[in-house]
C-alpha cells in the first residue's frame, strides 16, 4: 500500500495494514505523517475553540469553582483565591489560550506516539515474550493515531455546535454541567468512543507484531490504558487526557 492508503485503510482493514507493516521495511512516515496531522488538527482546534466567547466564559467559571473548593477546604483564604484568579486571568486570555493550546497539541502528539510505542514494546517483551523493534511499535502506534485525528475533528464540531467545554464523544455529553474538578465527571469523560477505538487498534497491532491472540494483547493494552486513565484522574490531571 502507499502511505495514503495505509492512513485510510487503518480505519477499514487495520489487520491488513498491520500485517504489511510487520513484513515491510521500516518506514518512519507511518508515524511521522499521523503525528503531523494530529498536531495540525489539534492546533487548528485550539484556535477555533478558544475563540468562542462561551468557552472562554466556561473556563473562567471552572477556575472560579476550583478556587472556591480550595477556600472551603481551608487550603487557601478568599484573598489568596482572588489573587490566584487575577493571575490566572492574565495567562488564560484568548490569545494565550490559543498559543498554549496550539503548542500543547504539537507536544502532546509527539509525546503520545513515543510513549505508547514504548508501552506496546514493553508489553510485547515482558508479557508476550516476543522480540520486535521499537520502530515497529512506533509505526503501529502512529497509524492507530489516525483515529484520534478523526476524534479531534468530531470533538471540534461538537464543541463549537454545543458551545460546551469537554464536548467530547464520550459519556461526558450526558452531563449538562460538566465539572473538570469532579473525578466522577472525568471518569465518564474518559470513556471516549475514539479512545476505545484507538486502544483497540493498538492492541490489534501488538497482536499482529507478536503473533499472539488478539484477546490476550487486548487484555494487556486495555488494562494499561485503564490504569493510566485512573492515575491521571486521581492526581487531578484527568482533564488533560480526555
Amino acid at each position: 500500500m502507499s502511505l495514503a492508503a495505509r492512513l485510510m485503510n487503518v480505519f477499514a482493514i487495520p489487520g491488513d495494514v498491520f500485517d504489511e507493516v510487520k513484513a515491510a521495511a521500516a518506514s518512519a512516515w507511518n508515524w511521522v505523517a499521523p503525528v503531523v496531522l494530529s498536531a495540525l488538527v489539534g492546533a487548528i482546534s485550539a484556535m477555533v475553540i478558544f475563540s468562542q466567547p462561551a468557552i472562554q466564559q466556561q473556563m473562567r467559571e471552572q477556575q472560579a469553582k476550583a478556587m472556591d473548593r480550595q477556600v472551603k477546604s481551608g487550603h487557601m483564604t478568599q484573598e489568596q483565591a482572588d489573587q490566584a484568579l487575577a493571575i490566572a486571568e492574565k495567562f488564560t486570555g484568548p490569545t494565550m489560550l490559543k498559543i498554549f493550546g496550539a503548542v500543547g497539541a504539537v507536544v502532546v502528539s509527539i509525546v503520545r506516539v513515543l510513549w505508547w510505542a514504548l508501552v506496546l514494546w514493553l508489553l510485547g517483551k515482558w508479557f508476550l515474550k516476543t522480540s520486535f523493534g521499537y520502530g515497529k511499535t512506533l509505526e503501529i502506534t502512529g497509524l492507530a493515531m489516525m483515529v484520534s485525528v478523526l476524534g479531534a475533528l468530531v470533538t471540534l464540531l461538537l464543541t463549537v455546535n454545543l458551545a460546551r467545554m469537554f464536548a467530547t464523544p464520550s459519556l461526558a455529553l450526558a452531563i449538562p454541567d460538566f465539572d473538570a474538578t469532579r473525578k466522577s465527571h472525568l471518569m465518564l469523560g474518559a470513556i471516549n468512543v475514539f479512545s476505545l477505538w484507538q486502544v483497540g487498534l493498538m492492541a490489534l497491532g501488538l497482536a499482529r507484531l507478536a503473533g499472539a491472540p488478539f484477546l490476550r494483547a487486548a487484555w494487556l493494552v486495555f488494562s494499561y490504558w485503564v490504569a493510566q486513565q485512573l492515575f491521571f484522574i486521581l492526581i487531578g490531571l484527568g482533564q488533560f487526557v480526555l
